[in-house]
């Protein structure tokens, strides 16, 4: 038994589209044998075989290596992060370039079908078929549909984002945390636009899609309540506006800290990140901030009364001391003087007497490190004018019991 390689090996149809002729159109051709000709140059149909695949992947090689030493060349002249702009949006050059390329390379992948092909369609091979269930079928142009789809939907988003950067935010004076919550407004509702239309084109119909949305709702409310209740949280924090990005928080007891104080980087439908004093990013529920007693320092008035409290000993001159706390509170250039710096009596301590020093200064987000340079600022003062800070101390008073506590005589 003779093996022919390009028929029964190279050439073995793996994918074969192609449809067999009908009784009738042989006896069509047979009478005319020019129509041979016409179905040879348009087959209705493709053949998908190993000599594509070897192929596919040396176009693909080659495409790799020209990539690997078209980038060595480009750096050794020094373009390969070369950007321009569009827009005023900047763009890679080897960025643009590579995607150009990886398009060549797919051209040259359908091209070399025509091995075995004769004058392929391209047609034929977008509509092959991987799976069919019913309407639900998955072919070959969904792969490039679902791509196409997605490009555009962030083709949109950008140009919105654009769009909100030069016109509406210099025109209306858009804040940052509005303009983010436009834009995230805007994307699920494009990306969601995005899924349906994908989801119809594989013949999924919306009367699915609402009866699964109606289960899923059920699956939330019964065994997913917590992240359903921060889902609806993240919906209250996008529309209501009262918490955006770049507002300064503080939140009364959260994550161990009394008064946890946070700035606000990013808000999601059922998280948003924070990033505290410590430079340290914390993922929040959004149930947190609406749950919460939640100061945003950022919402109202930019000044903001703080306190920092003191004690002094009982012998000290309050008037100079007084007089030294307005002075270190005074000459900080973070602190208003445009309102009163004041001190109060706030009590008579065990171990001496308590002052509050009370200053208006901006909403922060490092007022902490402001308030220990008063501090520092103090205690110089404080160590030179020789006022004294009390510590904690106790008296013991001893009794005389009289003779009978008389130590024995030792002989």
């Amino acid at each position: 038994m003779s093996i022919h390689i390009w028929d029964d090996v190279l050439n073995y149809p793996l994918i074969d589209t192609r449809k067999e002729l009908s009784d009738s159109t042989m006896l069509l051709i047979e009478s005319n044998p020019e129509l041979i000709e016409n179905i040879a140059s348009n087959p209705n149909g493709f053949i998908f075989a190993p000599i594509n695949i070897i192929l596919f992947a040396v176009i693909l090689l080659l495409g790799k290596l020209f990539l690997k030493y078209l980038k060595r060349y480009f750096k050794k002249l020094h373009i390969d992060d070369k950007q321009f702009k569009i827009e005023g949006r900047e763009f890679a050059v080897w960025k643009l370039i590579r995607q150009v390329i990886y398009f060549l390379i797919f051209y040259a992948c359908f091209q070399s079908l025509n091995i075995n092909n004769n004058n392929i369609d391209f047609g034929n091979v977008l509509i092959y078929e991987f799976i069919r269930i019913g309407k639900f079928h998955v072919a070959v142009y969904h792969l490039f549909l679902v791509i196409v789809i997605i490009f555009i939907a962030k083709i949109i988003l950008n140009f919105l984002g654009l769009y909100l950067l030069k016109r509406v935010s210099k025109r209306t004076n858009l804040d940052q945390g509005t303009e983010f919550v436009i834009l995230q407004l805007a994307k699920y509702v494009i990306y969601t636009i995005a899924i349906i239309v994908i989801l119809r084109s594989f013949g999924i119909g919306l009367e699915l899609l609402l009866g699964g949305s109606a289960a899923l709702l059920v699956g939330f409310g019964l065994g997913l309540q917590d992240i359903f209740k921060d889902f609806l949280s993240g919906l209250l924090l996008l529309f209501e506006g009262t918490t955006k990005v770049g507002d300064v928080i503080e939140i009364s007891n959260y994550n161990g800290e009394l008064n946890f104080v946070a700035i606000i980087k990013e808000i999601n439908l059922r998280t948003t990140k924070v990033k505290t004093r410590d430079d340290k990013t914390l993922i929040v529920p959004n149930s947190i901030l609406t749950h919460k007693s939640v100061n945003n320092w950022s919402f109202d008035t930019a000044l903001t009364r703080f306190q920092i409290q003191i004690s002094v000993h009982y012998n000290s001159d309050l008037d100079l001391v007084r007089q030294i706390l307005i002075k270190c509170a005074q000459e900080h250039p973070k602190v208003k003087n445009t309102k009163p710096v004041f001190v109060r009596l706030m009590n008579f301590g065990n171990y001496g007497l308590e002052l509050d020093l009370v200053f208006w200064a901006e909403q922060n987000f490092y007022i902490e490190i402001y308030k220990s340079e008063i501090r520092f600022a103090i205690e110089k003062e404080f160590r030179a004018n020789g006022i004294k800070v009390p510590y904690p101390q106790s008296d013991v008073y001893i009794k005389n019991l009289g003779d009978h506590l008389t130590p024995p005589v030792v002989d």
